[in-house]
């Protein structure tokens, strides 16, 4: 009909006051009773199409409000038929819907942008709410505790009933460390909380780090650190003892000497002792020295199930001797990873050494060496025996420099796998029982 929203109206109430015009004229002529009753009805008609009319304006209004309480911007609205005031008010719900999209997706997009940080980092993230209920668990935490969700805070006793009582516990702003086991393996962990405000609700987030890396990497700083003190003071001792020996050595032969030949004799056996000891101990300094200067791994490509392979041939003599069986577990896929072969070849025989010794004496002695992928793409090496294992007091001493059951052992054999294992940005642990055997674990 007509485009403006005036005219509309004038001609709705013009055609009204005619149709009232017409019946009046009808009512004063009263015989024409059925044009009367026609016109009333026209009149009732273009009331409603004029209400009509008008409450459409009010019906897009009352539409656009609530489609912004409903966070629906999806609609659109057109008002240039009903002229210019209607159209520009139109096109204003039609940008404010606009607006509210484009927020909408950036919203998302920040939201999204930060879920993708939270579950990229390698720290642990948990957030619960005043009555313990979690408001988020990250990937890393799942991992580390080996859990794929948990509804309330209260299901970390499942884990470790000292991890439970340290989040309770834990202040906003506070750091602490608890040493914890998850399934069976001691984890020591470092808790820190902050607290903040969403929406009239208080949260928590905790911040879980496993920082066994961390202690073992200072750990081992300290021993290299103190060893090098430890050499350097017994060479700058014993260098000069050598020499005094050799000198006194010489001068007791020496020619126009005043000291009876018994007596020299005695004099040059004890030096002769001092000499010895002296050497020995240098010599003993000097195997040390490898814990404080091992060389820059050369990396390259190695699979594991070669690594085993040679190392089974290397030890086949020493097997057949010793009455031990020696399996191998390879992967069935290669097993490729970036290290040093001589490193890291090094390394599995110290360990298949130790579970020669450990399994010697016992019926049915045997090592396995298995080779496996874990579901990151890391590279796992496992050497186990059924030897006399291990006691469970005794399981955080033997990657110490010098400490050793064995009574020919140096102590550094473990203490130096360690390094390589530190140095190839990996780790090797240790499970074992007394009396059932040893099992270590090298992940690179």
């Amino acid at each position: 009909m007509f485009k403006s929203f005036k005219v509309n109206i004038t001609f709705r109430i013009l055609s009204i006051i005619a149709l009232v015009l017409a019946l009046v004229y009808c009512v004063a002529r009263t015989e024409f009773y059925i044009t009367m009753f026609i016109l009333f009805a026209l009149i009732v008609l273009a009331v409603v199409d004029v209400v009509r009319y008008v409450n459409q304006t009010n019906r897009d209004f009352t539409a656009f409000l609530l489609g912004i309480k409903y966070e629906d911007f999806s609609a659109t609205y057109t008002g240039h038929h009903k002229g210019k005031s209607f159209g520009e008010m139109y096109d204003a719900f039609n940008q404010i819907n606009r607006k509210f999209l484009n927020i909408r997706a950036e919203k998302e997009a920040n939201h999204q942008y930060l879920q993708t940080i939270v579950e990229a980092v390698d720290v642990g993230l948990l957030c619960v709410d005043e009555q313990g209920g979690i408001f988020l668990m990250n990937k890393a935490l799942q991992k580390m505790l080996h859990k794929p969700f948990l509804v309330h805070v209260d299901a970390l006793g499942q884990v470790d009933g000292q991890l439970l009582e340290a989040v309770r516990n834990l202040k906003a702003g506070e750091r602490e460390m608890v040493r914890v086991s998850i399934e069976g393996k001691p984890a020591p962990i470092a808790l820190q909380a902050t607290e903040f405000s969403l929406r009239d609700q208080k949260l928590k987030l905790i911040s879980f780090q496993n920082i066994q890396g961390e202690l073992e990497e200072q750990e081992l700083e300290a021993w290299q650190k103190l060893i090098r003190i430890i050499r350097h003071e017994i060479m700058n001792s014993i260098t000069p003892i050598v020499s005094l020996t050799a000198t006194i050595d010489g001068m007791l032969g020496a020619p126009g000497s005043r000291i009876e030949p018994e007596v020299a004799d005695d004099v040059r056996m004890a030096i002769s002792a001092i000499h010895n000891r002296s050497e020995g101990l240098m010599h003993f300094t000097e195997t040390y020295r490898n814990l404080t200067r091992l060389p820059a791994p050369k990396f390259q490509l190695v699979d594991a199930n070669d690594l085993v392979e040679r190392i089974r041939v290397l030890f086949k003599p020493v097997f057949e001797k010793n009455g031990v069986r020696f399996q191998a577990q390879l992967s069935p896929a290669p097993a490729i990873f970036q290290a040093d072969v001589e490193m890291m070849e090094q390394v599995i025989i110290n360990l298949v050494k130790n579970g020669i010794d450990a399994t010697k004496g016992r019926e049915n002695a045997s090592v396995t060496v298995s080779v496996q992928r874990n579901k990151d793409g890391k590279t796992i090496i496992t050497v186990a025996d059924n030897g006399i294992g291990i006691e469970k007091e005794l399981l955080g001493q033997i990657f110490v420099p010098f400490y050793t059951t064995k009574e020919e052992g140096s102590g550094i054999g473990l203490s130096l796998s360690r390094q390589i294992m530190r140095l190839h940005k990996g780790r090797i642990s240790v499970q074992s029982e007394a009396g059932e055997g040893t099992v270590f674990t090298l992940t690179v």
